[in-house]
């Protein structure tokens, strides 16, 4: 499994969440902080993009905002300073008539602690959309626009899945405009180790495990595989089980000690202590959160 895979893969114990913006005349907009990745397709006119440092960016149809680690920033029909943004976002009025169209997207995650690959870029990335090299990201921004908003039919499964793609091809614009400043493959030699950990069942190994399977001392793998993720190897396994926690939390109805015995925990209260040190929440009042939230309207900051 590549760096942009496992990047990707890591956003999903996170909320997917999008937003369909249509403006008309003066407007502007602020989306706060948040915990997670996000990112903005400009479909139609010529917003501004307002950073929370730096100057107001001319965007057209085809720029694509993306937002690696969830820093604020907002938008503006004219250059603005991000103090003059509204103090909160309110949705869109959503005229007849627009003169700027775009849609945005994020995983919200629920703890501080995002892949270190995306908390290794920049904390605003613009780019615009070759569609020569890049032909479906448009329509990728279609069908996005087409899946924002509460209660769309089917949303729970088609949004994180367009979610994904979008990010995936940012990831792969941004390194090939980087002229490969990001590795984009693992180390070869942990090649194995990764093809095992991309396995939905693979939740109980240890570090011994893998360092077995690589062929390596416990010392010489530790040291291999932190410097090309940029996490130690039980650092890594220990955010994967909970992210997998976090999704059977979200998504099905099993028992919390069926949830601890599929990821490995010995018993059902290894497990809800690991949890509430990494989610700040026990596991049964976050399955209710979750289950109460619904049809949110997006996130609201930190």
């Amino acid at each position: 499994m590549d760096l942009i895979s496992e990047a990707v893969a890591s956003t999903r114990a996170g909320r997917a969440w999008a937003v369909h913006n249509r403006y008309a005349g003066a407007w502007a907009t602020r989306f706060p902080a948040i915990t997670g990745a996000g990112l903005h397709v400009v479909r139609h006119g010529e917003p501004w993009l307002i950073p929370e440092d730096g100057e107001p960016v001319a965007l057209r149809p085809g720029s694509v905002v993306f937002v690696p680690h969830g820093p604020p920033h907002g938008f503006s029909s004219a250059p603005c300073a991000f103090a003059d943004l509204p103090a909160v976002r309110t949705p869109p009025p959503d005229p007849e008539h627009v003169d700027v169209d775009f849609v945005s997207c994020c995983y919200h995650l629920d703890r501080g602690t995002g892949h270190a690959y995306l908390n290794g870029l920049p904390d605003v990335i613009t780019l615009v959309i070759d569609e020569e090299r890049y032909p479906g990201v448009r329509g990728l921004a279609d069908l996005l626009a087409g899946h924002a908003g509460p209660d769309r039919p089917g949303g729970d499964v088609a949004l994180p899945a367009i979610v994904d793609l979008l990010l995936v091809h940012l990831l792969r614009m941004w390194r090939d405009q980087q002229d490969a400043a990001h590795p984009a493959a693992v180390d070869p030699s942990l090649a194995g180790v990764f093809d095992l950990l991309a396995r939905p069942y693979a939740t109980n190994l240890t570090v011994c495990d893998l360092a077995d399977l690589a062929r390596m001392s416990r010392a010489s793998f530790s040291r291999r595989f932190t410097g090309t993720t940029g996490e130690t190897p039980g650092a890594y396994l220990a955010r994967r089980r909970l992210d997998e926690g976090a999704r059977l939390l979200r998504h099905t109805d099993l028992p919390l000690a069926a949830v601890a015995k599929h990821l490995g925990y010995a018993t059902e209260f290894s497990f809800s202590a690991a949890f509430r040190r990494g989610f700040g929440i026990a596991p049964g009042r976050f399955r209710n959160r979750e289950r109460g939230l619904g049809a949110a309207t997006g996130p609201s900051g930190r």
